[in-house]
């Protein structure tokens, strides 16, 4: 290789080395930025208590047939989120019996009723009776909600916030504005008076039975709600009265957000 050659080679090799070099040296620059972001959850929260000084428990012994037990109970949202349905199911355990009757026989006997009730009122007077049929205690335990009124049953489960709200329009229990509901509960044993050949009452069989029932309740949300984008930072409205279902949404916008205040306040 002749000596020009090899210059030529030199060359084109310094040249190739300072490219290399220069582009690693393009990004010298950089700059960083940080968005800080907060989420914290709210509380479902039910509470069920005593209305006044009343007892809430259908806790009784020594029954006889005709007897009839009332029991009404508060129930009060303690969260911070709106509670859409207080879904009521049943259940039954310790069953006793003198050997000629069931569990479910001996529940059968207990007719049951829901009822609406003023809110308002001392006298926790019956508006309506919600049943349209009869319903008794084994019902209550095996799911059987043919008859309870269908405006009262989601997902084959008692709603007994719908029970409790009466006729005043609202739906389930919000945050804002405070509000109790109060459930208005009748248990009846049943007095048939049918009786054997020998002359020996039916329900004698069911004399010293005894049985524990249990009732469920489950405090559900409503739909999650849509935040858009010019809607301000601070607290998630969720724990307002008729929330979203599907189909409503109420008004998203934050406490703290400026212009949603101003608006609010004029």
């Amino acid at each position: 290789m002749t000596i020009k050659k090899k210059l030529g080679m030199g060359v084109a090799s310094a040249a190739l080395g300072l490219s290399l070099v220069g582009g690693g040296t393009w990004a010298a620059y950089n700059d960083t930025a940080t968005i800080n972001n907060h989420f914290a959850s709210g509380k479902l929260d039910l509470k069920v208590g005593p209305s006044g000084t009343k007892p809430i428990s259908f806790d009784l012994t020594n029954l006889k047939p005709g007897d009839n037990i009332q029991r009404i109970f508060t129930l009060d949202n303690v969260g911070s989120l709106a509670i859409k349905e207080v879904l009521m199911t049943g259940s039954a355990a310790n069953f006793s019996g003198g050997g000629d009757s069931s569990q479910s026989d001996f529940l059968s006997q207990f007719e049951v009723d829901f009822m609406q009730v003023d809110s308002e009122s001392s006298k926790w007077e019956p508006r309506q009776d919600v049943v349209t049929g009869d319903f008794t205690l084994a019902d209550l335990v095996s799911g059987d909600v043919s008859d309870i009124h269908e405006d009262h049953v989601v997902g084959g489960k008692i709603n007994l916030a719908s029970i409790a709200a009466g006729t005043d329009g609202r739906i389930g229990i919000p945050v804002d504005p405070n509000d109790t509901d109060d459930v208005f509960i009748q248990i009846t044993f049943k007095n048939d008076g049918e009786k054997k050949a020998n002359g020996e009452y039916v329900q004698n069989k069911y004399m010293e039975d005894s049985v524990n029932v249990f009732f469920n309740l489950e405090a559900t949300q409503w739909d999650g709600v849509h935040v858009d984008t010019n809607h301000g930072n601070g607290e998630v409205n969720n724990g307002v009265q008729n929330s979203a279902d599907g189909s409503n949404m109420p008004d998203p916008r934050t406490k703290g957000d400026a212009e949603h205040d101003e608006e609010v306040n004029d």
